[in-house]
């Protein structure tokens, strides 16, 4: 642990982490990228997810102003139309889905939709970690960061394969493998994780991130923690030719 507290001591900024990425899907099976690619550091848009707490406002017709929660299955009820789905929704896209559902019943289903309260974010951190487990996100919070935060690697933890799943879509994922070595180094910079990421550090080398997506991370998650892509669908993972 000694020599492992020296290298992260070395921890500076530099260039965009190397990674190699495969797409995933849940039951599909998608190619795989041999070249090492960035792992993307554009925030995307937001999307819903359980937890979240919103207010729908009706500019012509207030009775039907409500105030909703997500719930765990990933849908809202709303007077007049009922159960609606909004788990990896974006709140403008929500609010088109809400006119044109209201278009049925009202002749002026013109609203909009506020978010006003975040469920927790936070992602899972497993592998040869001290305290595997969820982390939440306070502010910007990067892959080595997550991983002191679980009380540090053991010492037979391989930095140099840690493994990134990241979401990108309903039912599909990317995976990364990341070299946090270099990280400790300082010749490249951390990868800022976003909510539902999930930070793997294996024991031994990776040689395909597919196989090991498909054999080690399947089995480490747990099925109760609530994340956009269905864990309660084993994810299959298959590399292209």
């Amino acid at each position: 642990m000694i020599e492992i507290s020296k290298r992260v001591r070395r921890l500076a900024g530099a260039t965009a982490v190397a990674a190699t990425v495969i797409v995933l899907a849940t039951g599909v099976g998608v190619a795989a990228q041999e070249k090492p690619v960035p792992v993307p550091a554009d925030a995307p848009m937001y999307r819903f997810t359980p937890g979240d707490n919103m207010d729908v406002k009706f500019d012509y017709v207030p009775e039907l102003n409500d105030t909703v929660t997500v719930r765990p299955d990933g849908y809202i009820s709303l007077q007049r139309v009922g159960e609606i789905r909004v788990q990896g929704l974006t709140p403008a896209e929500l609010s088109e889905q809400l006119k044109a559902r209201y278009g049925a019943v009202i002749k002026q289903p013109e609203l909009t939709v506020i978010v006003r309260q975040f469920a927790v974010q936070r992602v899972f951190v497993g592998g040869e970690v001290t305290s595997p487990g969820m982390v939440p996100l306070h502010g910007q919070v990067t892959c080595l960061q997550a991983i002191l935060s679980t009380g540090g690697p053991r010492m037979s933890a391989r930095l140099s394969d840690v493994v990134l799943l990241r979401h990108v879509g309903e039912n599909q994922a990317e995976a990364y493998k990341l070299d946090l070595n270099k990280v400790i180094a300082g010749t490249v910079a951390d990868t800022v994780l976003r909510p539902f990421d999930v930070v793997v550090v294996p024991r031994s080398r990776i040689a395909k991130v597919g196989q090991f997506v498909d054999s080690y991370i399947n089995a480490l998650l747990p099925r109760s923690i609530v994340f956009p892509y269905n864990l309660n669908t084993v994810v299959v993972a298959r590399e292209g030719q």
